[in-house]
């Protein structure tokens, strides 16, 4: 039985033509003699030799010699109820402008029209310390609890399942769901349009909300489509806000997509010009101060770049500026978000629930000294220093467990009053996710590793021993764990992105559930001078060339 593939076309295509992107395919009438049926665009590729001739180059004179391949991709477009279709054939989908395919056409389509208990296969993306892009198969039709979904760090991206009894006569043997839908049936030009508006039924419908309400906490936009322009323009507005009253305010801020190892990275700069030094942080107003006489775009912000830089201002990384934006933003009554040069669709209820989670967590009531050092480690060992008693250095003390962990750090201080600091510059999702990571593996391991307190304790001075009961798991309630953020914004309160606040809800959620009752936050701000300081290599005057 031959597979099927369907685009739905956006609502404001009129004429078949106006979803054509690649101008030089063929146009033929599709007829059954009678009435019309549809539009086809072909468009056929030379013969060449296949891709492994290659190899035989340079002891095959003639290549064709070893036979030529010719591909055609093929496009059919037909109205039905109202609303255009493409049903792509080959590499047709390359003749669609991509900026007229409906977004999540597929998903709604096969949601609706399978039982709760009729999924066969999950492709997802989870928002966690590492994003994970993957594909759940079981190996019988099983519910969506069977494939360990997480309602609020999976962003569901598409969904196999087989219609049953009647629906599985008219939709087809199998159905594959994500912008596209793929189905598996048998295919009659004559009846198509049949077929279609049954898709479309099922499109519209909302009955997936019954069982699989959880797929729209979070969806991925489309790029380059409609929807991600508009968003973009949104973007450039809040941005012209921002750099208005001199890059502060507002909901859009810079950082770092990637985890980085702050051990070799120095600081960042907006040019490749050594000569213009680094800054100590990425943030707006220092992007700003590069494009003064520039008006802003998204072409600009995907043009220029931020460079993260050694201690011999040597590039170690670089991403767009685009990329690192974060940014929130309203529109049409719904929630969107920029993360990692993507933009997303957050249900307004799950952006309330994690909102109003982060806004409530408990703020360390200790203050931590400004942060005006060359390395997070250095600002540790200063914390730690023989000027005080209350904490003790643990950083880069690494606990050898074994298992899949290996090596672990207990935390960066360890305090006399029980508290485990874990200390880590502002950045994105992903490096966020690394420092609640390590806080939920230490603290799982100090509740149900049997040796874990005695491995500590080595590491430890004596006067800040860990009590080590004998009872397994550990009675964990008494102490505090404590995530420490260095952060250059001169707002009062801490703001990390979306999808740092999402990990840090299950991260809280599950050292919750094991007996922790103190989980904190702590803003680690930056000492003022040294945050406006530029780094310039060595005989360097800034403002001056040499």
């Amino acid at each position: 039985m031959p597979n099927l593939t369907i685009h739905l076309l956006r609502e404001s295509i009129q004429h078949h033509s106006d979803a054509v992107g690649f101008t030089a395919a063929k146009h033929i009438s599709i007829d059954d003699g009678i009435r019309h049926i549809g539009d086809l665009y072909v468009a056929p590729k030379p013969e060449k030799p296949p891709t492994w001739a290659s190899i035989f180059k340079d002891h095959v004179a003639d290549l064709s010699e070893l036979g030529m391949v010719k591909s055609t991709g093929g496009v059919l477009i037909v109205k039905a109820k109202g609303r255009h279709f493409a049903l792509t054939f080959g590499q047709g989908r390359f003749i669609l402008d991509q900026d007229k395919i409906e977004e999540r056409f597929g998903l709604l389509a096969t949601l609706n029209s399978l039982e709760a208990d009729a999924l066969r296969s999950i492709d997802k993306r989870t928002f966690d310390a590492v994003d994970q892009n993957s594909r759940v198969q079981v190996g019988l039709t099983s519910a969506a609890a069977d494939f360990g979904i997480d309602i609020e760090r999976d962003l569901i991206k598409g969904i196999v399942g087989y219609p049953k009894g009647k629906k599985a006569d008219l939709l087809g043997r199998r159905m594959s769901g994500s912008d596209a839908l793929t189905v598996s049936r048998d295919i009659n030009l004559r009846t198509i349009r049949k077929a279609l508006a049954a898709y479309l039924r099922a499109y519209e419908s909302t009955d997936y909300r019954e069982h699989f309400a959880w797929v729209d906490q979070i969806h991925q936009v489309r790029k380059k489509g409609h929807l991600a322009t508009e968003l973009d323009g949104l973007l450039i507005g809040k941005l012209e806000a921002v750099q208005s009253q001199g890059g502060q305010g507002g909901d859009c801020w810079l950082a770092a997509p990637d985890v980085l190892d702050w051990d070799v990275v120095e600081g960042f700069r907006f040019t490749q010009a050594k000569g213009d030094g680094y800054l100590t942080d990425m943030h707006l107003p220092g992007f700003f101060d590069t494009v003064k006489n520039t008006e802003l775009s998204v072409e600009l912000l995907k043009m220029r770049h931020v460079y993260a830089v050694n201690a011999d201002h040597m590039e170690v990384k670089h991403w767009t500026v685009y990329k690192c934006i974060h940014c929130e933003v309203e529109y049409d009554g719904k929630s969107y978000l920029l993360s990692g040069g993507q933009w997303f669709e957050i249900k307004k209820d799950f952006v309330d629930t994690v909102n109003e989670f982060f806004d409530g967590m408990k703020v360390f009531e200790h203050a931590l000294p400004d942060y005006q050092h060359a390395k997070e480690g250095a600002y540790n060992a200063e914390l730690c220093g023989s000027h005080q008693d209350y904490w003790a250095l643990m950083d880069l003390k690494h606990i050898k467990v074994g298992g899949v962990h290996d090596k672990v750090e207990f935390c960066d201080a360890y305090s006399t009053g029980m508290e485990l600091l874990h200390v880590k510059h502002y950045g994105g999702s992903n490096l966020l996710g690394h420092l609640f990571n390590q806080g939920l593996v230490s603290g799982e391991l100090l509740r149900d590793h049997p040796k874990y307190v005695k491995l500590v304790n080595k590491e430890l001075p004596p006067s800040y021993a860990l009590n080590d009961a004998d009872e397994m798991p550990r009675d964990v309630s008494a102490y505090t764990i404590v995530f420490g953020i260095i952060s250059q914004s001169d707002e009062p309160k801490l703001r990390i992105p979306f999808f740092a606040r999402v990990a840090l809800k299950n991260v809280y959620r599950r050292l919750e559930s094991i007996g922790y009752t103190n989980i904190c936050i702590a803003k680690i701000s930056v000492d003022p001078i040294f945050k406006q300081k530029t780094q310039l290599p060595p005989g360097k005057v800034k403002g001056k060339k040499k």
